[in-house]
């Protein structure tokens, strides 16, 4: 009777084992907001810009690696926008063009750093503030 329940077991594991590979893996999406916000000088007429960003994963298991990453993030972003102008980035297409390179930076900074590659899926602009 053991036998008979041990190998029962042992292949209801099989099984499901086999199931889990077969179904594709959906995984859900979280955000993060950085906090407090990023506020940075910029270069030229527009002196100052002041951002609240939220991060988005497609990973809301591994959001915790984002997590511990943060200030090297953070850090990234803020060396970005020293180096930019006002007057470009107060545009609705500098703004755009802002948002995927703080994507690509805080993103490539990431994977160097974190256990799982491509964490980062997106970025987003809460408030945003150039004057």
């Amino acid at each position: 009777m053991r036998i008979f329940l041990l190998s029962f077991l042992l292949l209801s594991l099989l099984s499901f084992t086999v199931q889990a590979e077969d179904e594709d893996i959906v995984y859900e999406n979280a955000y993060l907001k950085m906090s407090p916000d990023l506020v940075s000088n910029v270069q030229g007429k527009n002196k100052y810009i002041r951002t609240s960003v939220q991060l988005m994963t497609n990973r809301a298991d591994l959001l915790y690696q984002v997590e511990e990453h943060l200030p090297l993030i953070r850090h990234i972003f803020l060396m970005t926008l020293v180096d930019k102008k006002g007057e470009e980035i107060k545009t609705p297409d500098g703004k755009e063009a802002l948002r995927k390179e703080l994507l690509e930076n805080g993103s490539k900074a990431l994977d160097e750093k974190a256990e799982t590659k491509g964490l980062l899926t997106d970025l987003f602009f809460t408030t945003y503030y150039v004057q």
